[in-house]
């Protein structure tokens, strides 16, 4: 007869190895496949048939999505999200017997996919900030011999993109004519949607009225460089504690590991008795600070 740590690694591997099959299945399909698939889905899901409730969710989803600037669509994110909850429920339920564990695995089904579109988005809104302070004394130094438009023409054709195509972009819609109230106001603004973009872009903007304000580029360069500094170090330590909690966070599985070696009966304390189900419980939640304490991190880290 098998133990039930045995047959509890029996179920672990099996439900690696049907993940594993599930994920080259969906590699084989080919990724123009997947995305006529899921946006047959996505349109799907904002027909008439569903449920008012139900569509007014799915573009709640929606908007969530285009703010964090996700490519992902509506259906594949609440596919994803569905399974996730779904699994994590019968998890909770059949295999560890805790209402409570089943509820915390579901919440984290939705926090922790938030919290990688947050990180990403923080990420490339860096990535753009770090550009934009190498562009602004450039930019500056081309407004001395040149017009706005073709200052920004030039700083574009070296800064890496996207914040080179962004002023390059500007520069195209200048020469034909645009409104510059939309290119400025409306293009460049959306495009470099942080405090300090926007913050340049107005400056810029008030700049190709009145090139007197030209030398004002400088001192928000050297304002923007010292926050790159304050940002670096910062997510730098982020980084750091996050690791160590991760760490930390994963050694319950060595730990139950070594547990059940010495102590047999250690899954029949976790998933049979309260003492046992509170344990597993405290270590949800821990899983599900790290998302919360990170959010409120990332927000005070936005430039």
């Amino acid at each position: 007869m098998l133990s039930d740590t045995q047959m509890l690694y029996g179920f672990c591997a099996g439900i690696g190895l049907v993940a594993a099959a599930i994920l080259y299945w969906l590699i084989c399909l080919g990724v123009k496949n997947i995305k006529k698939w899921f946006s047959r889905k996505s349109d799907g899901l904002q027909n008439a048939q569903l449920p008012l409730h139900v569509r007014r969710w799915v573009g709640h989803v929606e908007k969530h999505l285009r703010r964090r600037q996700s490519r992902l669509k509506v259906g594949v994110y609440v596919g994803l999200v569905g399974v996730a909850a779904i699994m994590g429920a019968t998890v909770g339920m059949v295999l560890l017997h805790n209402l409570l564990a089943a509820v915390m695995i579901t919440v984290l089904s939705f926090v922790i996919p938030e919290q990688f579109l947050l990180y990403f988005l923080q990420v490339r809104r860096n990535k753009k900030f770090d550009q934009l302070v190498e562009a602004c004394p450039m930019f500056a130094g081309e407004l001395d011999r040149v017009t706005v438009t073709k200052a920004l023409g030039n700083t574009g054709r070296n800064i890496p993109d996207p914040v080179g195509r962004i002023f390059r972009q500007a520069e195209r819609d200048l020469i034909a004519g645009h409104d510059p109230e939309k290119v400025f106001g409306q293009n460049m603004m959306r495009a470099l949607d942080f405090t300090y973009g926007r913050l340049f872009v107005s400056l810029l903007y008030d700049c190709y009225y009145n090139s007197a304000l030209a030398p004002m580029f400088v001192d928000l360069g050297v304002e923007m460089e010292k926050k790159r500094q304050r940002l670096h170090e910062n997510t730098a330590k982020l980084f750091t504690e996050r690791m160590i909690s991760v760490v930390l966070i994963l050694m319950f599985i060595p730990a139950y590991l070594v547990a059940s070696t010495l102590v047999p009966t250690t899954w029949e304390f976790l998933t049979t008795t309260l003492r046992g189900k509170l344990c597993v419980c405290f270590y949800l939640f821990s899983i599900m600070v790290g998302p919360v304490v990170d959010y409120a991190t990332i927000r005070r880290l936005e430039v």
